[in-house]
């Protein structure tokens, strides 16, 4: 097992509610899924019930210098709180380079990284979502790494484990990451685009620039949508808004996070594809329910 950061040893909660007919069906659960033979959200189920973890996230992270590739994490999972309560929103963030730090991109798969949530030097908007649902500690396992990016599996939990259930871990992380070695091409970006889907779905496929400002947007997050949608690139954006490329992609992350679009690309053209500009007058949004 390997560790995030240096940690004295926690107490337990009591015996370990880990047993070896619970992993063995959450990794049965998991190679099935990864063949497509049930959905991946499923296999995330088995395996955060076979841990009693209440958050089970397979998480894409990109590592490249370019940008482009760091806007955001790709991110799928088994919420236990957002799953089974209502107006609960499911968690999008991934904490794998909090945990693995410089070893992000070259972390063996199936190891087993290790760490409290409160030791995590995590971005503020995955330290909200951690503190909104009491995680103390998680478990991260590489499951595969790529020129750009890599994909891990992180399991989170509301207690502070026990050495012995986190090093159970080991016993099960290489199987995990060679089924997802051999997984359905495509898998988890379906998965995404789906989940992408739904999110709008719930939220009666609102417009992003309606007069109701649905994703909540602040004035300068409504504004950098409004001037896209007018077909403004980059450089229009900073010469328009008179701020600089890192306030503007400090923007466009949040814009990504709260209308759940992974990239520029994909936001543009929900902007263009009478989503976003369904009904919006230029400003409407902004004289009353900008956040």
């Amino acid at each position: 097992m390997q560790k995030g950061l240096e940690r004295a040893p926690v107490a337990s909660r009591g015996s370990d509610t880990t047993t070896g007919a619970n992993a063995i069906a959450a990794v049965a659960a998991w190679c099935k899924a990864m063949q497509n033979g049930s959905p991946i959200i499923q296999g995330l189920r088995h395996v955060a019930d076979a841990f009693a973890a209440d958050l089970a996230v397979i998480a894409r992270v990109g590592h490249g210098n370019d940008e482009s590739f760091r806007e955001r994490a790709q991110v799928v999972s088994f919420d236990r709180r957002a799953n089974f309560s209502a107006g609960v929103e499911g968690f999008r963030f991934s904490a794998a380079e909090a945990v693995c730090g410089k070893y992000l991109a070259t972390c063996k798969p199936g190891s087993v990284w290790n760490a409290r949530t409160s030791e995590i030097a995590a971005s503020p908007q995955l330290a909200i979502g951690l503190r909104h649902r009491q995680l103390l500690e998680l478990v991260v396992i590489p499951l595969e790494h790529h020129a750009n990016r890599s994909d891990f599996l992180e399991l989170y939990f509301p207690r502070y484990e026990t050495a012995r259930k986190i090093d159970s871990f080991d016993l099960i992380g290489g199987t995990l990451s060679e089924a997802w070695k051999s997984r359905q091409l495509g898998l988890l970006s379906n998965s995404t685009l789906r989940g992408r889907r739904a999110s709008g779905r719930e939220k009666g496929g609102a417009d992003i620039l309606g007069v109701e400002n649905p994703f909540r947007l602040s004035r300068a997050e409504y504004r950098v949508c409004l001037l896209l949608s007018a077909g403004l690139n980059n450089a229009a954006l900073l010469d328009e808004l008179l701020i600089g490329a890192a306030t503007l992609r400090t923007h466009l992350r949040n814009i990504y996070s709260k209308t759940n679009t992974a990239c520029q690309a994909e936001l543009v053209q929900r902007l263009l594809s009478g989503r976003g500009r369904q009904g919006a007058q230029p400003g409407a949004g902004l004289r009353n329910n900008v956040a």
